[in-house]
């Protein structure tokens, strides 16, 4: 099965947390991303560290990762998913983006465990 991160995922994996050898171990099979989670990944990393480090993770993670651009059928699919699980945006990007390559979503983000939607979870929590 493929695997798909979130940004919460990406997160761990960048800054050493609990949950970075278990992202790392999926990172070997280059799991996709959606771009809507990169720019989190991006924005979060450039607040925390400082827009240097921002943008030394891009290359990284473009070698590491399948990313995946916004669609028409991606985004009508994330406004579905929004709206019926009343998640954020970027989550219900990561879970179109899961759907649409039969992935496995590798997060810690309890709105994405907790909605009980027709998508896999690797909770890493």
């Amino acid at each position: 099965m493929n695997i798909c991160l979130d940004s919460w995922a990406v997160i761990e994996w960048l800054e050493d947390r609990p949950s970075a050898a278990l992202v790392e171990k999926a990172i070997a099979s280059r799991p996709v991303i959606s771009l809507v989670n990169v720019c989190e990944v991006l924005y979060i990393i450039s607040k925390r560290h400082g827009e240097k480090a921002s943008n030394q993770v891009l290359p990284a993670l473009r070698q590491k990762l399948r990313f995946v651009e916004v669609d028409q059928d991606l985004a009508v699919s994330a406004a579905k998913i929004k709206a019926t699980y009343k998640m954020a945006l970027g989550d219900a990007f990561c879970v179109a983006t899961a759907l649409a390559h039969n992935a496995k979503i590798y997060t810690g983000d309890s709105e994405i465990i907790r909605a009980e939607g027709n998508w896999k979870v690797q909770d890493l929590r």
